[in-house]
């Protein structure tokens, strides 16, 4: 339920990356505020994670730790215990930026969007990290082409309410299929050049293997029926190029190990 004064909820979900949760945790106190809550969902770490948690407890509006069916799983339960009218999913080892971003947050939310998608660093190989800019409209063909950055990107929490939480028998990209499914609705989105937050690229979908192509595979059979031959399709075609040329050499086997959130 929402509460009056709380116009944000930022939620972390972590299983065993305490490395990382301390980066995430650092990030955001340092910028925590009246207008924001912070909620830490742990899936039952074995790590030191349980420990930094409950030294930061006292700034917490929420945490638990325990065990879960997933990253989707946690991340549905955040949003059941969040207070805010806006979430943002900052997982572990996700931070937000040092130029003070959640304060220049709320004149963007002042007229209420459904979704405000910013900026988002993504972290390089080289010395500096790639800078990515949302979608400029919330559209389905959009959307099947591209998706929206969580770490980056605040959700109404009422959607959730209207249109379902995620599909947690997705391990993966649950977030991709969530945007979709609100496709046919009309979404006041916004788009902003705002750099929010930074990614890391080790997170679950960061990298390509078996079980995130057969997972992508299936939540875009679930919303390009339909769509003729035209050319959106050939632009969808050019997109997936990579994912495709690796499909045709990778061996269909499914990948067992399972990385921090």
């Amino acid at each position: 339920m929402e509460q009056k004064g709380i116009k944000l909820s930022i939620i972390t979900v972590n299983l065993n990356n305490a490395k990382g949760l301390s980066k995430t945790i650092d990030s955001v106190l340092e910028q925590l505020n009246p207008d924001a809550e912070f909620l830490i969902i742990d899936g039952g770490s074995v790590d030191q994670s349980l420990t930094m948690i409950k030294e930061v407890a006292h700034k917490l509006s929420y945490w638990i730790s325990e065990k879960d069916s997933g990253i989707y799983a946690a991340m549905n339960k955040g949003i059941e215990k969040a207070k805010g009218n806006h979430l943002l999913f900052l997982n572990s080892g996700d931070t937000l930026v040092a130029d003070q971003p959640l304060a220049k947050l709320y004149s963007l939310l002042a007229d209420d969007p459904d979704i405000l998608s910013c900026c988002i660093r993504v972290e390089a190989d080289g010395p500096k990290d790639e800078l990515r800019s949302p979608i400029k409209n919330f559209s389905h063909q959009n959307l099947l082409l591209d998706s929206l950055p969580h770490q980056s990107t605040l959700i109404k929490r009422s959607l959730f309410l209207e249109h379902g939480y995620y599909d947690e028998e997705l391990r993966i990209a649950a977030d991709w299929d969530f945007w979709l499914r609100l496709t046919p609705y009309p979404i006041f989105y916004k788009h902003s050049a705002l750099v929010l937050s930074r990614m890391e690229r080790e997170g679950l979908g960061a990298n390509m293997n078996n079980d995130h192509f057969r997972e992508r595979l299936l939540i875009f059979g679930r919303y390009a029926k339909g769509l003729r031959l035209n050319f959106f399709w050939l632009r969808l075609m050019y997109r997936n190029r990579k994912l495709l040329a690796w499909y045709m050499q990778k061996p269909m086997k499914t990948s067992s190990s399972k990385k921090h959130r």
